[in-house]
C-alpha cells in the first residue's frame, strides 16, 4: 500500500503495463524509493528501506505527475501586479 501510494504515477498504469514480460513493478517501486531517499539501490526490503517506510509522511507522492490543480492551468495575462 505504501509503494502504491507514493510510487504509482497519477493516472495509473496503461492497460497491460504491469503484465509486461520480465518486469516486476514491486521491485521497480522499491528501487525508486531507495534512489529517492539516497539508499543503496537493491530492490529488496532491507532494514534501511523499512526504516524509511515506517517514518511519518505528509501524503504527497514522490513520483512525477503530481499536481495540485487538474489539467494545465495558465494565467490569462503575462503582467502581474500586487
Amino acid at each position: 500500500a505504501y509503494l502504491d501510494k507514493y510510487y504509482t504515477k497519477k493516472g495509473g498504469h496503461p492497460l497491460g503495463e504491469m503484465a509486461a514480460r520480465g518486469s516486476n513493478s514491486m521491485v521497480k517501486k522499491i528501487k525508486e524509493l531507495q534512489q529517492f531517499f539516497g539508499l543503496r539501490v537493491t530492490g529488496k526490503l532491507d532494514r534501511a528501506t523499512m526504516d524509511v517506510i515506517k517514518r511519518p509522511r505528509c501524503g504527497v507522492p514522490d513520483v512525477a505527475n503530481y499536481r495540485l490543480f487538474p489539467g494545465e492551468p495558465k494565467w490569462k495575462k503575462n503582467t502581474l501586479t500586487y
